[in-house]
């Protein structure tokens, strides 16, 4: 599967939601470029002990193949109540995002992503059922420049359950720790390390599931 009416991606513990259809180059290089940042910055250090030094290390990946971060730096962990589920959390914080699209694009990628039971059980396994994942929306800005938000998440809560993020959380008192960052792609030094890219990805053994909504017939 390509990036043809692909609503998002998901591997290893990053889940990416796209906006637009993203080109096929640019869909692949975004799934290379998060894949080859998860291996780095799981080779640096435990993503569940410390993951603050994991996320520095991600993004610091990031930024070696052109991903520049803007809107200031990483922000610090927050913390927010989950009244009902993590789902509906994420489409609630996608919705109040500066491009209100991003709302109706993260619904459409949990919904290709529900049904998908290989994409869950992947997801649980990599996030220990939510202590630590990565939600990552992807857009085009008005330039036609690549953006994506890194959204760095831990779910607290009192009993981990699979399928962990269309759990009812409404009487567990759940929480979501959260760190952000945001990155913008500069193509030039992408295109000069394509050969290193490229190279590293086929080293790569992680799964990639391409999320495609399904349609009403």
């Amino acid at each position: 599967m390509d990036s043809k009416n692909s609503n998002g991606i998901l591997t290893g513990n990053s889940l990416v939601s796209c906006i637009d259809e993203l080109s096929p180059q640019d869909y692949l290089d975004l799934s290379h470029c998060t894949q080859i940042a998860t291996k780095s910055a799981d080779m640096a250090g435990s993503r569940f002990a410390d993951s603050a030094a994991w996320l520095n290390e991600y993004v610091a990946t990031l930024h070696f193949f052109g991903w520049s971060v803007f809107q200031d730096v990483i922000q610090t962990r927050t913390r927010y109540d989950v009244s009902k589920s993590v789902a509906q959390y994420l489409i609630t914080s996608a919705h109040g995002m500066h491009d209100t699209r991003q709302g109706n694009a993260m619904i459409d990628t949990l919904d290709a992503l529900k049904p998908d039971t290989p994409a869950l059980y992947s997801l649980d396994k990599e996030s220990l059922m939510g202590e630590r994942f990565q939600v990552l929306p992807a857009r085009y800005d008005s330039k036609g420049f690549l953006e994506i938000a890194v959204f760095n998440l831990e779910l607290v809560v009192h009993t981990r359950k699979s399928s962990f993020l269309f759990w009812d959380l409404e009487k567990q008192g759940a929480k979501i720790i959260q760190s952000r960052a945001f990155l913008k792609l500069d193509k030039r030094v992408l295109e000069a390390k394509r050969t290193l890219l490229e190279n590293k990805s086929r080293e790569l053994l992680m799964k990639r599931f391409d999320l495609r909504k399904k349609q009403a017939h």
